[in-house]
């Protein structure tokens, strides 16, 4: 099992899920607007959710689909976000509008605390990604974060996707490989694969 919560092993678990799903990391662009203009998010399902452009600067994604467009042609085209499901697209939606208001602080590393709400102090986002607010409409808290996480990642958007694989790092603390195995939905290790993953990653693994 992981062994209980140690400060170098958590921040190497936290490197470790946020490195593996980081990988949009292309430079940011300020856009200062007076008047923000509304532009819309489309799903794969065909649903559509409005969200100012400023609040949209979180995303590189809106960013690098917005950074051309033409002042004078009017209202814009949907932003078709098919990769990413209705009901996930709605909480993603509702975090770029909080985090407009109130910016969420960085994560630390080291991460300095022992439990999720040590590190992450700020009560809107600790709820954000609690199981009473993730788990909706027959889906799983856990499916959730995982969507988040993964639409985080392609769609750029730093804060939500640290926000996200914090959460995972410390769900994460205190299983055994099954059981992360069974979290991550990775498949099952062969018996050498597993000894190479126990030598490589000691300071997952209690001594047996």
């Amino acid at each position: 099992e992981i062994s209980s919560v140690d400060g170098h092993s958590l921040n190497h678990l936290y490197w470790i899920t946020y490195s593996s799903r980081a990988q949009y990391s292309k430079p940011k662009a300020i856009i200062m607007e007076t008047d923000s203009p509304v532009i819309k998010l489309r799903t794969k399902e065909g649903r559509e959710f409005p969200i100012t452009l400023e609040e949209g600067q979180i995303s590189e994604l809106i960013k690098d689909a917005t950074e051309d467009r033409d002042e004078d042609a009017g209202e814009m085209e949907p932003i078709d976000i098919t990769r990413v499901e209705e009901k996930c697209l709605e909480k993603v939606v509702e975090f770029m509008k909080h985090y407009h208001q109130e910016k969420m602080n960085e994560i630390p590393t080291p991460l300095g605390g022992s439990t999720f709400n040590e590190v992450m102090e700020q009560e809107w986002y600790q709820q954000f990604v609690s199981e009473e607010n993730l788990a909706v409409d027959g889906i799983s808290a856990r499916d959730m974060l995982f969507a988040l996480l993964t639409a985080a990642n392609f769609m750029g958007i730093k804060p939500l996707l640290d926000l996200t694989c914090l959460k995972v790092t410390f769900q994460l603390t205190g299983k055994n490989a099954e059981e992360i195995r069974q979290l991550l939905k990775l498949p099952e290790l062969t018996p050498e694969e597993e000894a190479k993953a126990r030598e490589e990653h000691r300071w997952i693994f209690e001594d047996a």
